[in-house]
């Protein structure tokens, strides 16, 4: 394992430590612009066109959902009416992805039948400039992923069933429409699918396996990498690994020039309660041959893991572990393709495990094609009445090293959590916080940067 310093990132953890209270609308530094509010679970998502769309929802039980602009100068424009989800409430949207100005949303929502825990129902949509808003609606599933295209030809969303029945491997090409590809569960215990695609429209599934049958005992895990073929319409395996004693959950998978970037967490028996059990495992390469690096200690649990690739072949991932003393410290690599292993760092800004950050919202990491990105991740004190709220936007060279780094923290709620989206040109992020344990609160903020 190699390690290397972000140095920007790196000197705002020490600079972040010396501030008595950084001011809760204004960035420390850089060109992050001030913190703007907004309510209806508002997701922020920055456009190449230096825009920002604004996707938000209400009316009857939150069940609309609206799309409203902010130029590069701020102004913003109205909000319009994009479509009512049927037989739903409480929709909220989850996952942003953009590409040449066009854009797709995730918008997960509770099925009305009346039951304590409902299905959840999920909306797929899609904003291009020639054709406005289009969308599928999935009766039951989670999101699984959200993908574009390198050069944002396709787009694919992929969701994974409460229910055990099939996956959903959904995407769309502004002249072709929607396709829907279905993929069946496997294992006695089913498993999760991820997926990427790539500007041909044939796409690269991760599928991951595991049942933790009693507190420290785990089974049945298995990593499976299946690929896609739009011209034959076939799908192949690609690669099959098995884990008999642990288990396997993919958290994200990017795809260029036929090499993809993956994390998964893979879990192991261990016969304790909250033993050391989880780690994250990177792959970058081909599909049928990745190369694998793993962390190389064991920790209590990963809460959430992220992973892109650029167009040159660089990957980037990020990813929250716990270590001891209940704190979950953030991790930060980048993959370039002549490398044998990643360049790890450790960002040295932990933070309790609130319920946020149990909920795997306390990071997120985006990165565009042409190796623009973004992270942002919270650090809460022990005691401490509020988090703080540490953001970067950088660019990742071809030698897989980030420079222009520009950095801003916020002074946020305890329970704060963080949804960045990275464009060509600009990157956004949107701050939220939970009201209790997985109630996300509909009052969310949002910044535009570099």
């Amino acid at each position: 394992m190699v390690h290397h310093r972000l140095s920007a990132l790196c000197v705002l953890a020490v600079a972040a430590s010396a501030l008595a209270a950084p001011s809760p609308a204004t960035a420390v530094e850089g060109e992050w612009g001030p913190l703007q509010e907004a309510g209806g679970s508002t997701l922020a998502v920055a456009l190449d066109d230096q825009t920002t769309a604004l996707v938000s929802v209400g009316g009857p039980d939150d069940a609309t959902i609206y799309d409203q602009r902010r130029t590069a100068a701020g102004t913003l424009g109205p909000s319009t009416e994009v479509m009512t989800v049927e037989g739903a409430a409480s929709c909220r949207p989850v996952e942003a992805v953009t590409a040449l100005s066009n854009f797709a949303v995730a918008v997960e929502c509770q099925t009305t039948t009346g039951l304590e825990d409902p299905p959840t129902r999920l909306v797929e949509l899609v904003w291009t400039g020639d054709d406005g808003w289009v969308w599928q609606v999935q009766a039951e599933g989670v999101l699984g992923s959200l993908d574009y295209s390198p050069q944002g030809q396709f787009v694919v969303f992929t969701s994974n069933s409460q229910y055990g029945r099939a996956h959903h491997v959904t995407s769309y090409h502004a002249d072709l429409g929607w396709r829907d590809l279905k993929r069946r569960e496997l294992g006695s215990t089913g498993d999760d699918l991820i997926a990427a695609i790539n500007d041909g429209g044939s796409v690269v599934a991760l599928r991951g396996a595991g049942f933790e049958d009693e507190p420290g005992y785990w089974f049945g895990g298995r990593l499976r990498i299946e690929t896609y073929s739009d011209t034959s319409g076939k799908w192949t395996q690609q690669l099959v690994r098995g884990y008999p004693d642990g288990g396997i959950d993919p958290s994200g998978i990017d795809l260029s020039a036929g090499r993809i970037m993956a994390t998964v967490v893979e879990s192991r028996s261990t016969g304790q309660l909250n033993g050391p059990a989880d780690r994250v495992v990177v792959l970058s390469g081909k599909p049928s041959n990745p190369r694998f690096w793993s962390s190389p200690r064991w920790s209590r649990q990963v809460l959430t893991a992220s992973a892109a690739i650029t167009e040159a072949g660089v990957g980037v991932s990020a990813w929250q572990a716990v270590g001891g003393r209940r704190t979950a410290k953030p991790w930060f690599s980048t993959w370039a393709p002549k490398r044998a292993v990643p360049y790890v760092t450790e960002l040295k800004w932990p933070t309790t495990l609130t319920d946020a950050a149990e909920s795997g919202l306390a990071m997120d990491l985006s990165v565009s094609a042409n190796g623009q990105g973004a992270i942002a991740y919270v650090k809460h004190r022990p005691g401490a009445d509020h988090s703080t709220v540490a953001a970067a936007s950088f660019r990742v060279g071809r030698n897989g090293r980030p420079r222009g780094q520009v950095d801003a923290t916020w002074q946020q709620p305890v329970n704060a959590t963080v949804n960045v989206t990275a464009a060509a040109t600009s990157s956004s992020i949107t701050l939220g916080y939970l009201d209790g344990p997985f109630v996300p609160s509909p009052l969310t903020q949002y910044s535009v940067g570099p």
